[in-house]
């Protein structure tokens, strides 16, 4: 019998298009395999046995993308990329149940100042105070001196090494759209799109150039083969037209995909909802993976219409709701998994979640995910049909 290709074997095969030995599968639990083992957790909800159980039988069939430390402020969507210089944590304190951080911004004009709050046992971050609030905000951030001091990425080379065969390693970073978006009280954002566009479009260019200068960088050391572009669902419908997706995302998301590519690396999008009007414009860019295509009703459009439109060009990664490994029967599960494999096509196909757990995970989702692994494998299995 075949002996079974490595993870990053069969990711690689996966996306140059290249016959594997099966449908790769994503965790459904964050895990960060090192040298073929989880660097294990030692407190919170991970070291739980609905966790653990789950993480094993994960460590033994499931492909990753592993995701490294990156340096201090490398890609913080959250300051407009300035030196690290210029932010620091003014007060951290525990408001109920939760913490929240007061950042200040100093600017030549005068502070800043921005809040995020965090639950903890919850791994994900609340934004509650946006940094800038009128006009006068982006002239004070606009107004920091922007300088790249090259950090040293040793680590990262370190890390990307320890990985080994046990997947690819993949650098994060956010489309200058959502570095700018992040800067705002959501609704104000889009407000401003229409209403204040010059501005937006200032913000937005600043941002690229700072995020080509840095992205150059670390192609330049040879890190990869992933690129993560994330967000881009924010100029998807309802929040904006097929024109805005044109200004505010390829515009700027075009020219560093394109930069990825002449490094020989690949590009990774990231982009919940409803695709269906962007889904061309993400090819045309050069994407070479796309996820979560996410089925109705949260999507609009089914995996195997999404393939035909990807045109042999984007490996999709999809299309298991999340919230159905909460809320299904393990029996649904088989049937969905089943369904994305055989109608989606096995080629050009990863199987995966529109997201993983971020907190104590249940019987019920503890149950779905081992079936999610299992029956990944069953129907995955590639013979060559596409």
């Amino acid at each position: 019998m075949q002996e079974p290709l490595s993870s990053a074997d069969r990711l690689m095969r996966t996306i140059r298009w290249e016959q594997a030995d099966r449908v790769p599968i994503l965790s459904p639990v964050p895990l960060n395999p090192i040298r073929g083992r989880e660097a294990p957790p030692t407190e919170g909800w991970q070291t739980e046995p609905n966790f653990r159980e789950v993480a094993e039988l994960a460590l033994q069939h499931c492909d990753f993308f592993v995701r490294p430390s990156a340096p201090a402020g490398m890609f913080d969507r959250r300051f407009l990329l300035i030196p690290n210089e210029y932010i620091e944590v003014e007060s951290r304190e525990q408001i109920g149940s939760r913490i929240v951080v007061t950042y200040r911004v100093r600017t030549p004009r005068g502070d800043l100042r921005t809040k995020e709050e965090h639950e903890p046992g919850v791994s994900t971050t609340w934004y509650t105070e946006p940094l800038l609030k009128d006009k006068d905000d982006v002239e004070r951030l606009l107004s920091v001196p922007f300088e790249f001091h090259q950090p040293d990425l040793s680590s990262f080379v370190a890390e990307r090494q320890s990985v080994g065969d046990r997947g690819l390693m993949e650098i994060g970073l956010s489309t200058p759209m959502i570095c700018v978006s992040r800067l705002f009280e959501f609704g104000h954002f889009l407000e401003w799109c229409a209403a204040e566009r010059p501005i937006i479009e200032r913000l937005t260019e600043t941002v690229a150039r700072r995020l080509a200068m840095k992205l150059r960088y670390v192609l330049e050391s040879g890190l990869g083969p992933l690129y993560w572009f994330g967000g881009s669902e924010q100029a998807t419908p309802p929040m904006m037209s097929p024109q805005f997706y044109d200004d505010f995302v390829v515009r700027y998301d075009a020219p560093l995909m394109k930069l990825v590519h002449e490094y020989g690396q690949y590009v990774h999008v990231h982009c919940h909802g409803k695709v269906r009007e962007a889904l061309d414009k993400i090819v045309a860019m050069g994407a070479d993976l796309l996820d979560p295509v996410e089925p109705p009703p949260d999507g609009d459009i089914e995996l195997w219409e999404a393939k035909e439109q990807a045109r042999g060009k984007t490996v999709l990664i999809g299309n298991i709701e999340f919230r159905d490994l909460e809320f299904a029967t393990p029996q649904q599960i088989d049937e969905k998994v089943h369904e994305a494999i055989e109608r989606g096509g096995k080629q050009g196909l990863i199987l995966g979640l529109s997201a993983t757990a971020i907190a104590s995970i249940s019987d019920r989702y503890r149950d779905n995910a081992l079936q999610y692994i299992e029956s990944g494998l069953r129907y995955g299995a590639l013979n060559g049909g596409a």
